[in-house]
Formats: C-alpha cells, sequence, structure tokens
C-alpha cells in the first residue's frame, strides 16, 4: 500500500514540479496541453486526448477518488485531429454502467450518476382519467369497460382501481420462481431517441424481407430473486445521494421521470438496462391462481374464476378472441419483469386489440398515451422525425424509439400521462399509441382482449395489414364469422356478456353487413360457376393459410391455380399467382355469399336461427 511519503513525493532538482505517484498523470504533462493563447496543432490535440485518458484511468486507480467525476472531466478537443491517424473521433458516449466481468456475466457496475438539477420532466402532460368501479361493478370486466369506455376512450389509456377487497395472491412466491430463469434483453436507455440504432435502420431497409425488427440484444438469465437483486442495485447506486456518507436515498417518481428523459434527450453517459418482457406463461408461469377441476370454495376461488384474472380475460364470453381457441399465444397472458428506465418504447397493439395490465408488485411504471384519433398523426411524426422510412411504412411497427411527449405535443398530438402502482390495472384501448417505463423492480402481467367494439378497429387493420404487406396474427373473418354464429343462435346471448350484439345497430350485424358487402364486390368480378367450389373441411385448420403476396388471412375465401397446389392468393391478386391462363384459376370459398345474407337476417330477427348452417 502506498505511504505519505510516496504521496509527497520529492524533486529532482530545484525548479522541478513535483513528481507525479504510479499510477497518476504528471500535473505539467497535463496543464502544458491547455494552453490558450492559440490553437493546438495536431500532436498537441492527440497529446491532450491521451492524459486526460490517462487521468480518468489514474482515478479510478484510487478508492478516494469518487468515479462519478470522472465524467465531468472537459471532453478533448477532435476537429484539429489528423484524419489519416488511426484514431476513433466518433461522438460516443462513456460507459455509464458496465456489465459483466470475466468471472460472472451477471454483475453491474454503475459509474453514472442522476443529476437531478437537469431533469428534463415531459411539461404540461395530462393525467390520464382514474377509475374506481365499485364491488357490484367489478364483477363483470366487459360491462364496466363497456361503461367507462366513452370517456376514457377519450385518452387512449386509463388506469382502473379495484375495490379494496380485491387482494389476488400473488403465486410467483412459490419456490418454483427461486429457481426458475428467464431471458432478458440488453436496452440502451441513452439512445432510444435514435430509433435504438440508425445503422440498424439501414440494415434493415436493405434487407427489406425477413427481418424481424429493431430487437434489442439478448441479455442474462436470471431467476426472480436475483434480478430482483440485481434491479435495486442499480438504482441504490445511480440514485445514491451526493453525500456518499449519508446513505442511499429513495427519489420520487417525478424525480426518476425526470432523469429518464434527460437520459433519451440529452445523454451525457452509455446507460443500459435489462429487461424481461413478453415472456410466456410456459416461462415463468402466471401470478393469478389457474383454475383446476377440482376447485374448492376456498379463498382463491372468486380470483380464479374472475374476468379480471388475465388468464381468463382473453376468454370470457364478452370478448371474440374466445372464439379463435387455437391461438394460445394470444389467449395467455405475457410477465412483464423490469427494473429502473425499462422501457416499453411508442407502439400500438397487434390489429389493435385492447390490452389490459396488472401489476403485482413493485416500483411505479409510468405510461404515456395518445387516442387512436391520433393515430395518423404519430405516423407522420415519426415520418418527419426518421425521414429514412420514407418509402418503407412497413416498418412503423418494427421500431424501437422513445420520443418525449414533449416532442408530441409539438405537433399537435395530446400526451396522457397514468402512474401505475401495485394491485391497480391499466387499460389501453383500439389504436392508442402508448409508451412507458419502470421506476424501479417490477413484475406486472397483461392480457389482449377483443369486446365487440372492436370490431371495427379489426376490420381497418385487415385492410391496412394487407396494404403494408404484414402478417396477421389472428383471422378477423373467423372471430366475426362465429361470433356472428354463436349470436344468431343463442337467445340468451345478451345475458352472456354479448350486449349490443344483435339487432339493426348491433356491432356483430354492422360488421358483418360491411364485409359481406365488401366480399360480394369482389366475387362478382372474379368468380363464376365453373371457377368455384367450396373449401374443403380443413383447409386453413392445420396451417394459417395466407396470400402469397399480401399475407392476408384466408379463411373466408381464396384463390388458387392446378400449377401451384400449395399456393393460394387473396381474391384481390388472384391474377399474380401465375401466367396461367385465366381459366385454370380456382376460387374457393367457405360460405356463399347467400349463406352470409341468411346470417345477417338472423341477427337482424327476420329468420329461424336454425336455418343458418354456416361451415366453421
Amino acid at each position: 500500500m502506498m505511504t505519505s511519503k510516496d504521496l509527497i513525493g520529492s524533486r529532482k532538482k530545484e525548479g522541478d514540479e513535483p513528481s507525479a505517484p504510479p499510477g497518476f498523470v504528471s500535473l505539467t504533462s497535463f496543464t502544458l496541453n491547455r494552453k490558450r493563447d492559440r490553437e493546438p496543432d495536431q500532436n498537441e490535440a492527440y497529446s491532450k486526448t491521451t492524459d486526460i485518458e490517462k487521468l480518468q484511468k489514474s482515478f479510478k486507480q484510487r478508492p478516494w477518488i469518487l468515479n462519478d467525476e470522472l465524467t465531468n472531466l472537459e471532453k478533448p478537443d477532435t476537429q484539429h485531429l489528423n484524419p489519416l491517424q488511426n484514431i476513433s473521433v466518433e461522438n460516443s458516449l462513456p460507459k455509464g454502467v458496465i456489465r459483466g466481468c470475466p468471472s460472472c456475466s451477471n454483475c453491474q457496475k454503475v459509474i453514472a450518476c442522476w443529476r437531478s438539477e437537469e431533469g428534463c420532466r415531459p411539461p404540461s402532460v395530462v393525467y390520464t382519467t382514474v377509475f374506481h368501479p365499485t364491488e357490484e361493478e367489478f364483477k363483470d370486466i366487459y360491462k364496466y369497460i363497456e361503461k367507462i369506455r366513452p370517456k376514457a376512450e377519450e385518452n387512449g389509456i386509463c388506469r382502473i382501481n379495484p375495490p379494496e377487497s380485491w387482494k389476488p395472491p400473488f403465486l410467483m412466491k412459490a419456490n418454483k420462481f427461486d429457481t426458475t430463469k428467464f431471458g432478458t434483453h440488453v436496452q440502451e436507455i441513452s439512445a432510444l431517441k435514435d430509433l435504438h440504432s440508425k445503422r440498424k435502420l439501414n440494415e434493415i431497409i436493405e434487407q427489406k424481407d425477413g427481418s424481424d425488427g429493431f430487437e434489442f440484444e439478448s441479455g442474462p438469465e436470471f431467476t426472480l430473486p436475483a434480478f430482483k437483486r440485481y434491479a435495486e442495485q442499480f438504482k441504490q447506486n445511480y440514485f445514491k445521494k451526493p453525500d456518499m456518507f449519508t446513505g442511499v436515498g429513495t427519489p420520487p417518481w417525478e424525480s426518476v421521470e425526470g432523469e429518464y428523459w434527460r437520459i433519451i434527450q440529452n445523454p451525457t453517459e452509455e446507460i443500459q438496462v435489462l429487461s424481461g418482457n413478453n415472456l410466456e406463461a410456459k416461462v415463468l408461469g402466471s401470478g393469478f391462481p389457474l383454475s383446476t377441476p377440482d376447485d374448492h370454495n376456498d379463498n382463491q376461488s372468486k380470483y380464479r374464476k374472475s374476468g379480471w384474472n388475465l388468464n381468463n380475460t382473453p376468454k370470457m364470453p364478452g370478448s371474440l378472441l374466445a372464439f379463435d381457441c387455437d391461438n394460445s399465444t394470444l389467449l395467455t397472458p405475457r410477465m412483464d419483469v423490469g427494473m429502473c428506465f425499462s422501457s416499453l418504447c411508442w407502439k400500438v397493439e397487434e390489429h389493435h386489440l385492447y390490452l389490459l395490465s396488472y401489476m403485482h408488485l413493485g416500483s411505479s411504471r409510468i405510461w404515456y398515451g395518445v387516442p387512436s384519433k391520433y393515430h395518423q398523426k404519430c405516423e407522420a411524426l415519426l415520418k418527419k422525425t426518421f425521414p429514412e422510412l420514407s418509402g418503407h411504412r412497413e416498418l412503423f411497427h418494427k421500431l424501437v424509439t422513445q420520443l418525449s411527449p414533449s416532442i408530441l405535443k409539438s405537433e399537435g398530438i395530446p400526451v396522457y400521462r397514468c402512474v401505475q402502482n401495485p394491485k391497480q390495472f391499466i387499460l389501453i384501448f383500439p389504436g392508442a399509441y402508448y409508451a412507458g417505463f419502470d421506476t424501479g423492480f417490477s413484475v406486472s402481467e397483461k392480457a389482449n382482449f377483443a369486446p365487440l367494439d372492436w370490431l371495427p378497429h379489426g376490420q381497418l387493420t385487415v385492410e391496412t395489414y394487407s396494404e403494408m404487406h404484414r402478417k396477421t396474427c389472428i383471422s378477423y373473418d373467423k372471430l366475426l364469422l362465429e361470433g356472428a354464429r354463436e349470436a344468431a343462435k343463442s337467445w340468451d346471448f345478451k345475458t352472456r356478456g354479448w350486449n349490443n350484439a344483435c339487432g339493426k345497430d348491433g356491432w356483430l350485424t354492422r360488421a358483418l353487413k360491411s364485409r359481406v358487402r365488401r366480399e360480394s364486390f369482389k366475387r362478382e368480378s372474379l368468380c363464376n360457376g365453373s371457377q368455384s367450389r367450396e373449401m374443403e373441411e380443413d383447409f386453413g385448420c392445420s396451417v394459417k393459410r395466407e396470400c402469397f403476396l399480401c399475407f392476408s388471412d384466408l379463411y373466408l375465401s381464396a384463390a388458387g391455380c392446378s400449377c401451384s397446389p400449395e399456393k393460394y392468393s387473396c381474391l384481390e391478386h388472384s391474377k399474380q399467382i401465375c401466367t396461367c391462363p385465366w381459366s385454370s384459376r380456382l376460387i374457393l370459398f367457405r360460405s356463399s355469399i347467400g349463406e352470409l345474407n341468411l346470417l345477417i337476417d338472423a341477427l337482424n330477427g327476420k329468420v329461424d336461427p336454425k336455418l343458418t348452417t354456416l361451415r366453421t
């Protein structure tokens, strides 16, 4: 260990500066490069760069010097460096968080710290409406959502606080979750403003097909307790108080919000955090109790059967997803495990489905929502912000970008803030853009669902996806037709949660009439008796059938040719399957237009529902 004599040193001869102890840069060599009266030449600029690097390194070797101060060193002026020298002059940020070491991939060193005086909390962001259902209202999830929708949908997002009696058990406290590992992704928060990487954007544009978009880098695996320790260590070190002897403070969520947007808009260090988003149920399971054949009338019974239990929400009577029982991806809730600054970047749910999120435990999560009627304005802003997207509209759903609410508001787009705490629900409405981030360790669960008022959004997304040549994850036609058949034959349909389904102005009636009108027009322009026939019973059952060109779902109708038995298209692209004569084309349909019109009459109460014999 170095002694006081070593630190004091001695002069080599009279008039010399004190020699520097081992690991330190000579004060003379450092200060001589700061001459003020002339521009430095290339050699001096290079010397200045290397000397500061040595000084930073020497500070890190001294535990009594705060590492946090390294970030305040003056950055060297590199504009005069010789471009022929092999020296990087990119505007890269210093590492604020270092993950992993030779002996452990799950450790971290937090060098950066909270800059409280530079917080960029978005001003004038309106708080969204918070709803407090009564015990009686809380019994029927879809009836309650239907009640609050006219007001809540105006914000695109809302918070629902369950009654005080709602205290479902959090099953992840079981021993199973002490050993089960889940994968994480690395989120570089300081780069989210720039599409995570503009270089990545150019790569995707060049690849065009087969790209999965702006996916985050895979991170290490954790058990839930291990991730909690990792998350808490990060927050404690990042938000430590200026006086290191007074302990660690817990900043309010408003302070974390200000620091988050400072990092996004004015990053001074490279901040990387980990996130476990969209974890499938088979990985961690659900935090809610599951129904079993031998359910007993115990204190968990009401939670097993509740529509607010996210295992039940997608397939409850009242959600059209119940008619897509083979789609396990959408019928199963997903888990989100986050830490401070873990981010949900701006996005819209697939097919503009509803999203319900419940926080089981942890620190607050801050959400931002934009009403669906401003959807096109949001896309216009993305085009303006990232002109590279011109002509590549299909990439919008692949973006990983975090624009400040202040930027959206400057373009006339209202943004609503919502703060979610444990035991609270967040509801995202169809077509709403939303984003958010965690203020600390949290565990939440989410699920999609599709009540009847989703139908107009579902039809619109089918058309939009077809224009963008984007794959679908559900069959809108299947949900619509099976829902209509069930409504037509079930006299108690309304009492089973399907309010406003039938009749002249019913959701199902109007949606089916619109869909049949479009289908009828296409068939009349393409089909004749010799070219049309009913689909085989199992068409599209074992393998989802899609148009080879636009990826439209082919549940209701399809076109094919004898030259390519396994190649099909939607009716709109039937002439592009091959170059064979039109007489060789074959048009397949699941139900005739006459049968579909009969179903519409049944929904209107004009015919006996038993006469409707549509195949599924």
